[in-house]
């Protein structure tokens, strides 16, 4: 496992070679601009899929990997991906090039990363994972590599090109709800609307509101609070909550861009207010129960199941 530095922001993109997880790429640019920020894109290969190393033994095309020129199963996902993060100067010539390699029992490729250090100390990990499952693959990552932040890509549907199968829709779902750190699912994301941040009135929401303060500020996202009164009864506990979360947010050096209450069905409402936003920000109201969340009765698992756009669960 690659040494992690503390004082940088750390963003893992699991990647499929989607449009959506391009577009989510792109979001974890935006979000890691500037000179404080690796980046580790995953692609999770189960461990049963075969392998296609054009006839190659298996000890040669690891010393090849950095040639990025065999048909191995996810090798051609994260080329592109790093195509993009050329692209978009985020990876730039002259970076330091480095190959780990760990074997896996089971499976002749093992878990295979090429990592780029810039002279700044930053870096860029290229990771291609064997796992059991892609969902068990992904929260390994994110458990072990300390990440502020985990962005999935999940499309309408599973696809299939150059029989490789894309992430399940299901397997965002799972993550944000098992990982106890935040995720972001990547549904329709477009960069340029803002985050929309539901509260209520209870201290995990608000600290949710304080955490995606910090992710906002770095990608220069406005912010606007939201929060859902059932009845004229709890009108002012929904206002309260604002503004706490308002000071909070403000405190970060976040200026909120607009506030608004609504009364009514709390799923419902925020699924339609959050069309208009880049991303919807919920916490998970919940508490941890051993090593699973159980929040799937929960508003924020409702909205992440239900919204059109992307959805992010802020811990």
């Amino acid at each position: 496992m690659t040494e992690i530095n503390d004082h940088l922001f750390r963003i893992l993109v699991c990647v499929d070679g989607s449009d959506e997880s391009n577009r989510a790429l792109r979001y974890a640019v935006r979000i890691g601009s500037g000179t404080d920020a690796d980046l580790t894109l995953l692609y999770v290969r189960p461990i049963d899929q075969g392998m296609r190393t054009g006839g190659l033994q298996i000890s040669v095309a690891r010393e090849n990997l950095l040639d990025w020129g065999l048909d191995l199963p996810g090798m051609n996902i994260l080329k592109k991906s790093r195509d993009v993060l050329i692209d978009s100067e985020f990876l730039a010539e002259g970076w330091d090039e480095e190959f780990v390699h760990t074997d896996v029992r089971g499976d002749p490729l093992g878990d295979n990363s090429i990592i780029y250090h810039s002279e700044e100390g930053r870096s860029i990990c290229l990771k291609l994972m064997v796992s059991s499952s892609v969902v068990r693959g992904i929260l390994d990552e994110c458990e072990q590599g300390n990440y502020d932040i985990t962005i999935i890509p999940k499309s309408d549907a599973r696809t299939e090109r150059s029989g490789l199968g894309f992430i399940e829709p299901n397997v965002a779902e799972i993550v944000a709800t098992e990982y106890e750190g935040t995720v972001l699912v990547a549904r329709e994301l477009e960069q340029s609307h803002g985050h929309l941040v539901c509260v209520i009135d209870n201290d995990v929401s608000i600290q949710a509101a304080r955490r995606d303060a910090e992710i906002a500020g770095r990608c220069a996202c406005p912010v606007y609070l939201f929060s859902v009164a059932l009845d004229e009864t709890e009108v002012e506990n929904a206002e309260r909550a604002i503004t706490k979360a308002k000071v909070e947010m403000e405190k970060s050096g976040i200026s909120v861009s607009g506030e608004k209450v609504v009364i009514g069905d709390p799923v419902e409402s925020i699924i339609e207010e959050g069309k208009s936003y880049s991303v919807i920000v919920l916490s998970p109201s919940t508490r941890a129960v051993g090593w699973r969340r159980f929040f799937t009765t929960g508003v924020a698992y409702k909205v992440l199941q239900h919204a059109h756009n992307s959805v992010m669960i802020a811990r």
